[in-house]
């Protein structure tokens, strides 16, 4: 893909929508997504190698995932940048390659890789009961947390 046809923003939604607050980020994604259609929204239950190719052509891409420290209250909306991840080795098999392990081979291949990611972790409670739903903490942070990275990525860039 020549780089003026490169597509703008993707939001990418990561979680398994039958594992309780896991599936978190497809559900914020879903929600921006509906809300600015020109953003292309990318749903998956596997990182690392298995959706860089979903990736690959985008300027810039806004993951959204779960996360589970045990340090901040479940609902609780936390921004990385790619710089946040440590690199680790290379060696790894690509099952276990994580996503920015795999963003960066896909870099020195040459690759068209979007020049900007922000990733956001949403804290959760509980990811190992078979569940569509969210727990109740989680669940009622949902539309605050689609506003904050609303405006965040999306208002802000509008007012420039």
């Amino acid at each position: 893909m020549s780089t003026k046809n490169r597509l703008k923003t993707a939001i990418l939604g990561l979680g398994n929508p039958i594992l309780s607050d896991d599936s978190v980020g497809i559900k914020v994604a879903k929600r921006i997504a509906k809300r600015f259609p020109n953003i292309q929204l990318i749903e998956a239950a596997a990182a690392g190698f298995r959706i860089m190719d979903e990736v690959v052509g985008y300027d810039k891409i806004i993951l959204v995932d779960s996360i589970k420290t045990g340090k901040s209250k479940p609902g609780t909306l936390h921004c990385f940048s790619v710089d946040d991840f440590s690199k680790t080795s290379l060696n790894a098999p690509p099952h276990d390659m994580s996503f920015f392990e795999a963003l960066e081979i896909y870099k020195q291949k040459g690759e068209e890789v979007p020049e900007k990611i922000v990733i956001y972790a949403i804290e959760v409670e509980e990811i190992e009961t078979f569940s569509e739903k969210c727990t109740e903490k989680v669940e009622s942070a949902i539309p605050k947390i689609t506003k904050k990275i609303i405006a965040e990525q999306f208002l802000s860039e509008i007012n420039k």
